[in-house]
């Protein structure tokens, strides 16, 4: 990403920096400025003043109004609040349940962290990959790097369409036509792509195709191609969209008195968790899909955030594509350890009286990979 564009996508983002306010007051301004520097609008509690509000309304709303969580954690927790946490514990907390992105980095030498401190970054390292620290240096180069990849991130959306997940360079749609860009220097992609063209007499293919909250069927009318240099080429995929309503099928009806909504979260359990079918359902139990919906990603070596990127498209194409939810609420996939990984979902099971607002449901557990069950 150029730094013009990088200040472009900055100019329109808000970082919320949070840490023990005393002890690493320096690491604090040091940071904001770095992250002033890049073009992003930057709020700490010590900006927040002049406000009626008492402290702690203060500086959740000046999360809640923010679009990343910067988190800093050395030795010191922090002083206690009536919830029992400290300020730091409660503005992640908080930047966790409004879907922020969140970038925390973690004091190298952890030797005299007090014990609340570590359950924090335990807390923290259950969903998200922390950096570390020696001198204020290294913490603000370690920040402009990790805005940059943020930032690439959102210039760059997931795509899935078929059975080709792409990162794009621009998603435009209208209702009905979605139109791709995408640059790409890996061959199988580009020729996966091209070969979605309609056939010889016009007639596009229906395929799936999801993106971070909607899923339907795209039949792709056209798709053209250009070299931009000897190794790297230039596509626009145009496709025509019938995107998923979130409405209830029609069809749809309960088994043995497990309503439809209730099937489709026993089936999400069954396929992420290994959680058994419930025995209610008796001998229709196998007309529920329990089957994982990420099971296609396990041995494929992706980083952490590409995991939890592509994911999410499968989730969404599952739930909202297949007619199982209106809409993804929450998603959180943490970090592979010894061969699992922490998921929390939450959505909106599917519309089926207009103008009622559909139920809420969620699900959590450690997903692990199939790679690793025992025969």
């Amino acid at each position: 990403m150029s730094d013009d564009a990088l200040r472009a996508w900055a100019s329109t983002r808000l970082a919320f920096v949070s840490s023990e306010m005393q002890a690493l007051r320096r690491e604090r301004r040091a940071v904001a400025d770095a992250l002033r520097k890049l073009g992003l609008d930057v709020v700490m509690f010590e900006d927040l003043g002049g406000r009626d509000d008492d402290a702690q309304t203060a500086y959740l709303d000046g999360v809640a109004r923010s679009d990343i969580y910067v988190g800093l954690i050395a030795d010191r927790y922090g002083t206690m609040l009536p919830s029992g946490r400290s300020p730091t514990h409660e503005e992640y907390r908080q930047a966790r349940r409004l879907g922020l992105r969140i970038a925390v980095w973690v004091a190298a030498d952890g030797t005299p962290r007090q014990g609340d401190a570590r359950d924090l970054v335990a807390e923290i390292q259950t969903f998200h990959t922390t950096g570390s620290w020696e001198t204020v240096d290294d913490l603000v180069s370690s920040i402009g790097a990790r805005v940059r990849e943020l930032a690439a991130a959102d210039d760059s959306p997931w795509v899935k369409l078929g059975d080709v997940v792409f990162r794009a360079g621009s998603i435009i749609e209208d209702g009905k036509t979605l139109t791709l860009r995408m640059r790409s220097r890996d061959d199988a992609v580009i020729a996966a792509l091209e070969a979605m063209r309609p056939d010889s007499w016009g007639r596009p293919g229906d395929l799936t195709t999801s993106t971070a909250s909607r899923a339907g069927v795209a039949r792709v009318r056209e798709v053209t191609s250009s070299a931009s240099s000897a190794n790297v080429r230039d596509l626009t995929i145009t496709t025509q969209v019938d995107w998923s309503d979130g409405r209830r099928p029609s069809l749809a009806a309960g088994i043995n008195g497990v309503p439809y909504e209730e099937q489709i979260e026993i089936g999400l359990r069954s396929g992420l968790f290994g959680e058994p079918v419930s025995e209610r359902l008796g001998l229709l139990a196998s007309t529920i899909d329990t089957s994982d919906p990420l099971a296609a990603l396990d041995g494929l070596g992706l980083s952490h955030d590409s995991f939890e990127a592509v994911a999410r498209l499968l989730i969404v194409e599952r739930m909202i594509g297949g007619r199982g939810a209106s809409r993804i609420e929450h998603l959180d996939i943490g970090p592979e350890h010894n061969g699992a990984r922490p998921v929390e979902l939450a959505w909106r099971d599917a519309i089926q009286y207009a103008g009622v607002e559909p139920g809420r449901r969620a699900i959590s557990g450690e997903r692990r990979s199939r790679s690793r069950l025992p025969a």
